[in-house]
């Protein structure tokens, strides 16, 4: 008779461990899934650095609007720019309107004297994500959404008359890092008193013009 030879037996010593194993690999995975959004207004620098050295180039009573749109500082084709009058711009720069003379600076004294052909051109280019963190089940359950947000932001006001720039100032965030956290103790189901009251407030409406209509 042949002999018999035992069968392997199963690695079975540690199932919970593969369990988590696989557990942490398909969370990894689904943390991809997480919604992500960007946020920028068109311009051609690649961080805020790279602004500020533009925007270091421009010298009031040297540079003209030509090397100022050059430059990356065009207002008829940067996004959302505003465009200041001769009062927008003292109220933009001086603190307080009533200063001492000597404490105000030329271009803006130019500025208060050329009234009409004085203009301001405030730009802000910036680049933001947003970008969804955390763990994918509850996020996706609306029990608790983590949201970091990353960028920069660059504000430029420069101030013309008859088209040479008379005074610049510089504004910003270099670097933007905030994270949001929202947490929802009742998950999916947060906002559903909200809706239940539309319900029943439709529902009572819609009853009281039926009577009305009877």
């Amino acid at each position: 008779m042949p002999s018999l030879h035992p069968l392997p037996a199963r690695n079975t010593r540690h199932p919970h461990r593969l369990a988590a194993l696989l557990a942490s690999a398909l969370l990894s995975a689904c943390t991809g899934l997480l919604p992500t959004s960007r946020q920028a207004v068109s311009n051609q620098w690649q961080s805020f650095d790279d602004a500020k050295h533009s925007f270091d180039q421009i010298v009031p009573y040297r540079t003209d609007m030509d090397t100022v749109r050059e430059l990356g500082f065009d207002p008829a084709k940067t996004p959302n720019v505003q465009i200041l009058n001769h009062s927008q711009v003292v109220r933009a720069v001086l603190p307080s309107p009533l200063q001492e003379l000597g404490t105000i600076p030329k271009g803006i004294v130019d500025c208060m004297k050329a009234q009409e052909t004085c203009v301001g051109y405030f730009m802000e280019p910036s680049h933001i994500d947003r970008k969804r963190v955390g763990n994918f089940m509850l996020d996706f359950l609306n029990f608790k959404r983590d949201t970091l947000t990353t960028g920069w932001k660059f504000g430029a006001l420069i101030v013309v008359i008859n088209d040479k720039v008379v005074y610049k100032q510089r504004s910003g965030r270099p670097k933007i890092e905030e994270t949001e956290v929202r947490n929802n103790p009742l998950g999916p189901l947060q906002g559903m008193g909200e809706s239940m009251k539309g319900v029943v407030r439709q529902t009572r409406q819609g009853r009281r013009r039926h009577r009305r209509v009877r």
